[in-house]
């Protein structure tokens, strides 16, 4: 078959590297794993072995004859034919993840997990974007993906993966990541998730610079005019003259929830409709 460049194909072959990511996720009996992307079904027939239930997401039908080469082998696999994105994941019951990831939707696929309740995932990366998921503040991958993601779960790098490891070649390094999503309880509280990723695309934008410097050259991230934005910053109760990539996953939910807290109590200086949205609500529920 003609690999697809569009669908990013590029399928694992290395069965090292499955064994070391099945392994990773330390899959028993009892799991139902969730994996996106078929290929030719390296991967599928190891979780198949080890689990009880794979469902398996896939969005090139030309894969049809490696599906039923499985599911004729294993009556524990589920192929689930349609785009990852668009799947409710609601629909499946699952509590692990495990896949050879397409590039081009690492991270809008990431991040739909991460809505979703589930245990651990492993999964394949292309290298650079591994290095920031796992990076540490003060560090030069240090971003908005850092931040993002470890507010939501802790992640660990498992192993680098040569571009021999799959047919066709891909251009770059990959790696292994392990997500354990972090349980309710144990995660910050935040004043309004939505205004937390609007701070931190407004930080990262400019994340060698000063807070207050980034906040101010940045400030239409978070719907505000200039002078609004220095008024909430005075006299705050944090240090904002520390540069954006030193600050913590602890220090930016702090910095949320306290601009947030300022915002909602001078709601008719705020021109996001979210926040105006909650702030009505907030007024109703009194």
């Amino acid at each position: 078959m003609r690999y697809s460049k569009k669908l990013g194909q590029c399928f694992l072959k290395d069965r090292n590297i499955v064994k070391k990511t099945v392994d990773a996720a330390q899959i028993n009996s009892d799991d139902k794993v969730l994996e996106i992307g078929l290929g030719k079904g390296i991967l599928t027939r190891e979780l198949a072995e080890r689990s009880k239930k794979v469902y398996v997401i896939e969005i090139d039908r030309r894969l049809e004859p490696f599906a039923r080469e499985i599911t004729s082998k294993y009556d524990n696999v589920k192929i689930i034919w349609g785009d990852a994105l668009k799947v409710d994941f609601n629909s499946l019951d699952f509590n692990k993840v495990v896949a050879n990831l397409p590039y081009q939707i690492s991270s809008p696929i990431t991040f739909k997990l991460l809505r979703h309740d589930f245990d651990l995932a492993v999964l394949m990366y292309q290298y650079e974007f591994a290095k920031r998921m796992v990076a540490k503040k003060g560090t030069e991958d240090y971003g908005r993906l850092s931040v993002a993601i470890q507010y939501y779960a802790d992640v660990e790098f498992v192993c680098k993966v040569p571009p021999q490891a799959f047919f066709p070649r891909p251009k770059v390094y990959s790696a292994v990541v392990k997500i354990t999503k972090k349980k309710p309880e144990n995660m910050l509280p935040l004043e309004d998730p939505q205004f937390f990723e609007d701070l931190l695309r407004a930080l990262f934008q400019h994340k060698n610079k000063t807070v207050k410097r980034a906040l101010l050259d940045s400030v239409h991230e978070i719907g505000l005019e200039e002078r609004e934005l220095r008024e909430l910053l005075e006299d705050l109760d944090f240090n904002l003259k520390e540069r954006v990539f030193k600050l913590g996953v602890e220090d930016i939910v702090k910095l949320s929830n306290l601009l947030y807290r300022r915002i909602k109590n001078n709601p008719t200086s705020y021109q996001s409709d979210n926040i105006k949205n909650n702030n009505k609500k907030i007024r109703n529920k009194k």
